[in-house]
């Protein structure tokens, strides 16, 4: 079924490739913006009869010598934080013997960049959640739990459960033990117990003058429950906690003015819609005064991809009274220095270097280091001068993507639909199409994500494999403004549903104008709310010829209840809890229509997904197998979560793309 291309030789992208890729991740520059460091991720494949994992290790670059070596050897090291001077490096990592053990807990360590070995300064029963360097830098500040543990794990009893979050993707059960602020000596190791959290809180941001903590925290659990937290400051010894803004907000990624003064943070543009675009605020920390700096513009960015290991920080950084961000519209995300008049300059590069993606970035001393994706990058790092000078340290990955076809990135293309919204998306081709010129339509999650300009594997799999992807933005996402991302508010399967068609009909419109070529056949896949959207266009139209749905919906009622978000997603989003509107929640279900499915799908899902949970997966199944109209198979993941496509276990990864590639083949 491929046809053939005389100036192309090259071998195919295969899923296992997916065991060669490197990832880069936690950029930092040292305070006088001379040396950075990262994370370098690799894929350890086997070691004896232990699965395949990931290895994290620390790296330093000096850009302008051009150097790019390994700091450190071990295992699982990561979130790396420069010392106010600049000589030592703290990081977390767990004790070197049990670091590939199963539920291996990190501590925190430092390295001395002048040589010698690093040093494990804690010994915390749960681990060291998170850290920040005194502004001294004689000490740091980290975050553990109280002991705790998981009796019924041990000994099989019943579990009494008191708060409605006590399950979260990606953490498994939630431990009931406060979380507990210590001061560790960076010489030593002796530390100090300086107060308990009431409620947990998120990263740490000391003041200047080693005074006061500022950090983001839900005041009681019904605000947990909702998504939302508050923005404190808190003494570092005697006092009460502050609430600066009097107001809970679906806050992220606080960062504390070098004077001291002021505290900058992003908050999504309106307060109560929690998928309006991020803004950046600037908050006075003595009065609580605020000022919104940024407007219909996400002040981070949220281009979707799946390369990105390991975290990728975009918080505001200060260079001196302006701040620096990574802007995201239309599917492209670029570095912006704002002042607090709310003046912005964005780093603008000539042509077709504009489209790309910032993933994350660091700023100091007027040197900005960004981790940056393009359509056939993965993530590398660059440095932005002053002076808008622009370089490229890293190259990883790069050899092994001339090696083999993946996919071409045409011109993205926008149009208006039929009730005159204009609409973006994106097509990969392949080097050697297929012979029926068939096509896959890739949904993204979120909703209030985006495609762009990123990196994702996937795509070039399924390119390398012979079809056109397809990838757009139906109303609904993030990147093209306010009004654009509400339109779906109680209204999922709407306008979105008829964005997504039209992407499809102009897409293939497009290949058939461009190269005369027969009408392809078109499959479908998505993800969480792109597996929601897969559901529930196969349910309402016979116009793919096979589907993949993953981690998705099928059912509001009993997501609700199921889900860790469940109750604050579903009321945001569809409006109403089942006893409000049981009625309303089963017709924006795509359980409701599932007797008319009679496209060929697969279904994946991990067992462990808190988010979007197995039972979604299960009744869809299900339903499809008891009606009997359509194919089906049922692809369960143990051990994973929602982040399986992302940041799984390196083999079922690659099992879950050889699944939905062979799906297509099946059904073409």
């Amino acid at each position: 079924m491929m046809g053939s291309s005389a100036d192309d030789t090259r071998t195919s992208l295969l899923p296992e490739h997916l065991y060669e890729l490197v990832f880069v991740s936690d950029p930092a520059l040292s305070p006088d913006g001379r040396r950075g460091i990262y994370v370098r991720t690799d894929i350890v494949r086997r070691a004896g009869d232990a699965p395949p994992r990931y290895r994290h290790r620390l790296r330093l670059v000096e850009p302008d010598a051009g150097s790019d070596v390994a700091l450190t050897q071990g295992e699982a090291d990561r979130a790396p934080r420069w010392s106010p001077t600049g000589h030592a490096i703290a990081f977390l990592a767990p004790e070197r013997a049990e670091a590939t053990k199963p539920g291996a807990v990190a501590q925190l360590w430092v390295i001395a960049l002048g040589g010698g070995e690093a040093r494990r300064l804690t010994s915390f029963a749960a681990g060291v959640l998170h850290h920040r360097w005194s502004a001294a830098g004689d000490t740091v500040l980290v975050t553990t739990r109280g002991e705790w543990r998981d009796d019924v794990a041990a000994d099989g009893t019943g579990r009494v459960v008191t708060e409605r979050l006590h399950r979260g993707d990606g953490i498994g059960w939630v431990s009931s033990a406060p979380v507990e602020l210590w001061r560790v000596e960076a010489t030593d190791g002796a530390r100090t117990h300086l107060w308990d959290f009431d409620r947990p809180p998120g990263t740490l941001e000391p003041t200047p003058d080693g005074e006061h903590v500022v950090y983001l925290a839900a005041e009681r659990a019904e605000e947990s429950d909702m998504g939302r937290t508050r923005l404190w400051s808190r003494p570092l010894r005697d006092g009460a906690a502050r609430d600066l803004l009097g107001r809970s907000g679906s806050f992220t990624d606080p960062s504390v003015s070098p004077d001291g003064r002021h505290v900058a943070l992003f908050d999504p543009q309106d307060p109560e819609d929690w998928g309006s675009p991020t803004s950046l605020t600037v908050v006075d920390l003595e009065s609580g005064a605020y000022r919104t700096l940024t407007h219909d513009v996400a002040a981070s960015p949220s281009v979707a991809g799946d390369s990105r290991i390991g975290a990728h920080p975009v918080a505001p950084r200060w260079e001196g009274a302006r701040l620096v961000v990574a802007l995201n519209r239309a599917g492209r995300s670029a570095i912006a220095r704002v002042d607090l008049e709310g003046d912005v300059t964005e780093h603008m590069v000539p042509g077709a270097m504009h489209d790309r993606v910032v993933t994350a970035f660091d700023a100091r001393a007027g040197r900005i280091l960004a981790l940056i994706e393009t359509p056939t990058s993965t993530g590398q790092l660059h440095t932005i001068d002053a002076d808008g000078s622009e370089r490229r340290l890293t190259s990883w990955n790069d050899a092994l993507l001339r090696a083999h076809a993946g996919g071409i990135p045409a011109p993205a293309r926008t149009f208006d639909t039929a009730d005159g919204q204009a609409l973006t998306y994106w097509r990969l081709d392949p080097v050697r199409p297929r012979d029926d010129g068939a096509m896959v339509v890739q949904v993204h999650g979120g909703p209030y994500t985006n495609y762009g300009y990123g990196f994702v594997f996937e795509f070039h799999l399924l390119a390398s494999a012979g079809y056109r992807v397809i990838y757009g933005n139906p109303r609904g996402g993030s990147s093209f403004g306010a009004e654009f991302a509400r339109a779906i508010k109680g209204r999922y399967g709407t306008v979105d549903a008829d964005d997504v068609l039209a992407i499809v009909d102009h897409a293939v419109g497009s290949v058939v104008d461009d190269r005369g070529a027969t009408t392809p056949s078109v499959h479908l896949t998505g993800g969480s709310y792109g597996g929601f959207m897969t559901n529930w266009l196969v349910a309402h139209t016979d116009r793919f010829r096979s589907a993949v749905t993953q981690r998705s919906i099928c059912n509001w009622l009993s997501f609700y209840g199921t889900s860790d978000i469940g109750p604050f997603f579903t009321e945001l989003e569809q409006g109403w809890a089942p006893w409000d509107d049981a009625e309303a929640l089963w017709d924006r279900s795509p359980l409701k229509y599932v007797a008319n499915v009679s496209t060929p799908t697969l279904v994946i899902h991990a067992e462990a997904d808190h988010r979007c949970p197995i039972e979604q997966a299960e009744q869809w199944f299900t339903a499809l197998k008891r009606l009997g109209r359509a194919p089906t198979r049922l692809l369960r993941f143990p051990d994973e979560g929602h982040e399986l496509s992302r940041s799984g276990r390196p083999d079922r990864r690659v099992q879950r793309l050889e699944a939905i590639i062979g799906w297509f083949e099946e059904h073409a």
